[in-house]
């Protein structure tokens, strides 16, 4: 294997591996509330402490990751990760929890930023399918995890992840890291306007925050609305994410195909069509099922898209990369907490309402702005 292929590699396993540590709180939630004899009126901060971690690790990252050997860095944060995860059967006190949470995600942040931006670097105007890839094997690492726990357990689940990451701290310990894009030197490629990359980072918050969102609030919807039960909400959750693998899957190739502004445009007409369905015929369970697996198709390819347009463009040194993540992660804390409280004041429908809006706007925007940026 050639130098490129063994970084690649690399990446994607560490991708797999966070995939398979963000779809975990999910399936152990009440393990950990158990552990904890906590109820799930305070469950909910477990999520707020980790995505204020993830917006950390991000910000930190980006940073470091430009000055440090980013392999070195990785490394770095996957043993601690590795460490606080296979802390947590042994945890007991819940602010505690919160604390591990939150180291958590700061690590799985920086990791998520070293990740996205090293593959870049490693394959430079060629990354788009790389990067849609690596979104694939995150993907998949969501659908391992749950069946991790539900065939281990809490407690040997949380081992198992920590198990997984150990061989990557040592991979990543002797792998080279690729030349950065200098922060000082961006004589390839042009600097961003501080406006356009402050609206880039606006179409991030909303790309991020409406995707969990969607996912996080879709099962109650159709169960609010009577379009399915409980265990049912949880299938139309697992088909949306059927559309997740599928688009991101799908984007791989149309990637190399594609203009990559012109894929991100079809994309987000692509979620509008499906929202736009599913509130058009709010009591049709068929048209529910059809959206969601539409959106999660349209869904899947934006952010890695996106970067990869963004990259080609202009220069994207650590520090900018940063913020863009942070400000996904920010999305991801501030937008269902919004859209919930909207949905139990305005009733279900306010969620689909939301998200039509959100995403015309982020159209909209993409639209100008790339306009602008594309040479």
């Amino acid at each position: 294997m050639t130098r490129r292929a063994h970084q690649t590699t690399a990446y994607y396993a560490a991708y797999f591996v966070l995939g398979a540590t963000i779809a975990s709180l999910g399936p152990s939630l009440i393990y950990l509330g158990a552990n904890t004899a906590t109820s799930t009126d305070v469950w909910g901060l477990l999520f707020l402490t980790r995505s204020a971690g993830y917006l950390s690790g991000s910000l930190i990252g980006g940073r470091l990751i430009q000055r440090w050997s980013g392999s070195l860095l990785l490394s770095t944060v996957l043993l601690g990760a590795a460490i606080a995860l296979a802390a947590m059967p042994a945890i007991t006190v819940f602010s505690l929890l919160l604390t591990m949470m939150l180291v958590i995600g700061a690590c799985e942040g920086c990791l998520d930023v070293g990740c996205n931006l090293q593959l870049v670097w490693v394959h430079r105007e060629r990354s788009a399918p790389y990067l849609n890839g690596m979104f694939l094997v995150a993907a998949l690492g969501g659908v391992f995890s749950p069946l991790l726990f539900s065939l281990l357990g809490g407690a040997w689940g949380y081992r198992a992840l920590a198990l997984l990451k150990l061989p990557l701290v040592v991979v990543f310990w002797l792998l080279s890291a690729p030349d950065p894009q200098q922060e000082e030197a961006p004589h390839v490629r042009r600097r961003l306007h501080p406006l356009w990359f402050a609206l880039f980072c606006l179409i991030v918050f909303i790309y991020v925050g409406g995707e969990v969102s969607f996912s996080g609030w879709l099962s109650s919807y159709a169960f609010t609305l009577n379009l399915a039960t409980e265990k049912g909400g949880g299938m139309l959750t697992s088909f949306y994410w059927v559309g997740i693998l599928l688009g991101r899957a799908v984007a791989i190739p149309l990637t190399r195909r594609l203009a990559l502004r012109r894929m991100v445009l079809i994309c987000l007409a692509g979620i509008m069509l499906s929202l736009g369905m599913i509130l058009l015929n709010p009591l049709s369970v068929n048209w529910l099922w059809a959206g969601a697996l539409g959106v999660g198709v349209c869904l899947a390819p934006l952010f890695p898209t996106t970067f990869a347009f963004l990259e080609r463009q202009v220069a994207i040194s650590g520090s900018l990369a940063g913020v863009l993540w942070a400000s996904g992660s920010l999305g991801a804390m501030l937008y269902p907490w919004l859209i919930g409280q909207q949905m139990a004041q305005r009733g279900a429908l306010s969620l689909m309402a939301i998200l039509v809006v959100s995403f015309g706007a982020a159209l909209l925007l993409f639209g100008w702005v790339s306009g602008r940026v594309a040479r």
